[in-house]
């Protein structure tokens, strides 16, 4: 699928038509539901300027012209979530 087939059938929950291959069980489907419809009246975390400079610099890495540092744990806890945290993972790198 290319990438302008990706955006025009985007949705908020368009990622439900595919398989999630590491997800756990939820036992309390009523909770699930209750709490993926508290977070669909959040605001977003990310701001649109902060996507639309990710993605230019993302091209300039495909290009060559810049490099990704991507580091941390693959599967961080939300009670280890912590600004300070992040932080001291990037020190190490």
């Amino acid at each position: 699928m290319s990438n302008s087939a990706v955006a025009e059938n985007w949705s908020p929950a368009s990622w439900r038509g595919f398989t999630a291959w590491q997800q756990p069980s939820y036992q309390d489907t009523a909770a699930l539901e209750s709490v993926t419809s508290q977070l669909a009246n959040e605001p977003g975390l990310v701001a649109t300027g902060e996507i639309d400079r990710l993605k230019k610099e993302l091209a300039a890495v495909a290009k060559g012209k810049a490099f990704l540092l991507q580091g941390g744990d693959c599967a961080e806890s939300f009670a280890d979530f912590h600004p300070d945290n992040i932080k001291n993972s990037f020190k190490v790198i």
